[in-house]
């Protein structure tokens, strides 16, 4: 899927990322996003799959299939369910290299490396097998990640409706 054609099946989206939102995010990070999901929150601020069936479907870093559906996708937005922002205190127990940019309908987190080795991959972070609370935050350590692309553009790609299939 092209990623104006991903932009089309979003619902409730709204006009771009303001400006001073996204930059205020980015000095929260400590550092500006991936420009390929910067450029998507400049198109689209986050919005909802409805009821549709999109999901992304890959191969994981041993080669094999790996997938998630495609839920909420995350903006700079006041409500919780769409808020990159808000995502941070839903999600505490994401390793700090990566933040929250969507969910599947169960409740696992898309999320998007922001720094170190991790930056611009795009990770499932499986809710059921959430680390502990002594855990130290680490993606190495975390023991619930999965790979699924290597750029928000690679995921995009993968995206399909499978309702259509």
């Amino acid at each position: 899927m092209t990623l104006d054609e991903f932009l089309d099946q979003i619902e409730d989206k709204l006009p771009p990322a303001p400006p001073d939102q996204l930059a205020a995010f980015e000095a929260q990070l400590g550092q500006r996003l991936p420009e390929d999901f910067r450029r998507f929150l400049v198109a689209c601020n986050g919005g909802w799959l409805g009821e549709k069936f999109l999901e992304f479907e890959g191969l994981g870093s041993d080669g094999s299939a790996v997938g998630a559906g495609l839920h909420h996708v995350g903006g700079l937005r006041k409500e919780d369910y769409y808020s990159l922002v808000a995502a941070r205190r839903v999600y505490p127990r994401l390793p700090t290299s990566l933040i929250w940019i969507m969910d599947d309908p169960s409740g696992n987190a898309i999320c998007l490396g922001v720094s170190g080795a991790y930056r611009g991959r795009i990770y499932l972070w499986d809710d059921e097998n959430a680390p502990d609370d002594d855990w130290d935050g680490s993606v190495e350590t975390a023991g619930n990640i999965e790979l699924l692309a290597n750029s928000f553009t690679d995921f995009v790609t993968c995206v399909r409706d499978s309702e259509n299939d």
